[in-house]
């Protein structure tokens, strides 16, 4: 019988093969164009190994867009205070975002610029959004910003503060990213509407 940590290893393997393949062929096509034959061949796997690891296509997709949200969540809470704004932690939260999507812009670019999986862009605006408003809540209890001074509802000023930063991370890739991470992320947060801000003469 065959060690159990052996099987383990192998079972992460072969996902991680099929995962890599799934990815060679978004680069190249929108998801709904890639077949269990293209990806088999290209993991060199056969269809069996495929199915059971996956129930189809669909699943795949679904399980690879979660391990790619889950990321994300985790590099912009990592630093996170819940219970107060900081300049200095967003700043290093969206320089950790910019760096992961630097390091897989390949992949990045297939979702956001070619939007090969029509659905990712949505699912991601869903989560920045939550941590938009989140950051928002904890402006309120620190002081005042742009849109408090004018009275913005939060859930407008979420969706233009999370549109605003999706929107500039999908050019970003799509100009091949001309601007450092780092760079970037200092230019973000000078622009970030809900840092201070005094109220209109």
């Amino acid at each position: 019988m065959e060690n159990k940590s052996y099987l383990d290893l192998r079972v992460l393997r072969t996902r991680k093969s099929i995962r890599n393949a799934f990815i060679a062929l978004l680069e190249e096509k929108e998801y709904s164009k890639i077949s269990v034959n293209a990806i088999a061949k290209r993991a060199e796997i056969n269809r069996v190994t495929f199915y059971s690891h996956y129930k189809d296509i669909h699943d795949l997709v679904e399980s690879f867009l979660n391990e790619l949200l889950a990321d994300i969540h985790q590099i912009l809470t990592a630093k996170a205070n819940v219970e107060s704004y900081q300049p200095g932690i967003a700043r290093d939260s969206l320089v950790l975002l910019l760096e992961h999507i630097a390091e897989n812009a390949q992949i990045y670019k297939a979702l956001l610029v070619s939007k090969h999986i029509p659905f990712f862009t949505p699912k991601l605006m869903e989560l920045m959004n939550q941590l938009v408003a989140h950051t928002e809540d904890c402006v309120k209890k620190d002081g005042t910003n742009r849109f408090l001074v004018f009275k913005t509802p939060s859930d407008i000023s979420s969706w233009y503060a999370t549109s605003a930063l999706v929107g500039t991370i999908s050019m970003w890739l799509a100009h091949d990213m001309p601007y450092a991470p780092q760079e970037l992320a200092q230019q973000l947060i000078d622009l970030n509407p809900f840092k201070p801000a005094e109220s209109p003469s």
